[in-house]
């Protein structure tokens, strides 16, 4: 790997290695996605949709910002339970009918940040549908499909509707602090071989993956 310049080295001594190497991708696109939430006080909810690898960091990435009303919500239960390890105050099945309901109710009508992990037409409808007046969605996931939301409401609501897309130097260096300060809780990671790529892909396309799985090539 060719780095084009010393200021794109971070050290992360002191981190382990398996979770170090999601650090760059994982963790810093859900440290970015969640810098644009609106300022939060002690009442206010946060949902955080689809709880794969980029879910459970953004979780831990909450609770060391001290945020304590999250809401974790994926179709899986295996994720909802490792979501709440990770921190999550509550969690939802999202393959309900009335999600967008329920979400509500669960923030006592006072969700001011929905993120979105996925990125597909159901989980973008929960993520805006259920957030209070002048709430913000933000959108990471890149599953696909289209959007289709009346627009009166939009501004009726004041709501906002932003992207977000990996991050900058300047947060990949504030994510890696927090984890050397032991202040962001690892996610799970499984090491693998390199041979066992194929067999990785797989699972991660059915979505039996829980957190990350990183190629070890010293094992190789």
């Amino acid at each position: 790997m060719l780095v084009p310049h010393p200021k794109y080295l971070v050290d992360a001594a002191g981190i382990d290695e398996g979770f170090a190497a999601t650090l760059g991708c994982s963790a810093i696109t859900a440290y970015s996605g969640l810098n644009k939430l609106p300022k939060l006080g002690p009442t206010d909810w946060v949902a955080v949709i689809g709880c794969g690898g980029l879910g459970l960091v953004a979780l831990a990435i909450l609770k060391a910002k001290g945020v304590k009303n999250v809401i974790a919500c994926d179709v899986d239960e295996a994720k909802l339970a490792a979501a709440k390890k990770q921190g999550a105050k509550l969690t939802l099945d999202t393959r309900a009918p009335d999600a967008v309901q329920k979400l509500g109710q669960l923030a006592m009508g006072n969700l001011a940040g929905a993120i979105d992990f996925v990125g597909m037409p159901a989980t973008a409808m929960l993520g805006t549908g259920a957030l209070r007046k002048g709430g913000r969605y933000v959108l990471c996931g890149l599953y696909g499909g289209e959007f289709v939301h009346p627009m009166p409401p939009i501004a009726q609501r004041a709501i906002g509707i932003i992207g977000s897309y990996v991050g900058n130097l300047k947060e990949l260096k504030e994510v890696v602090a927090l984890a050397k300060k032991k202040k962001l809780k690892a996610t799970p990671v499984e090491l693998r071989r390199p041979d066992e790529v194929n067999r990785t892909l797989e699972e991660l396309k059915a979505g039996r993956v829980l957190g990350r799985v990183v190629l070890d090539f010293q094992s190789s």
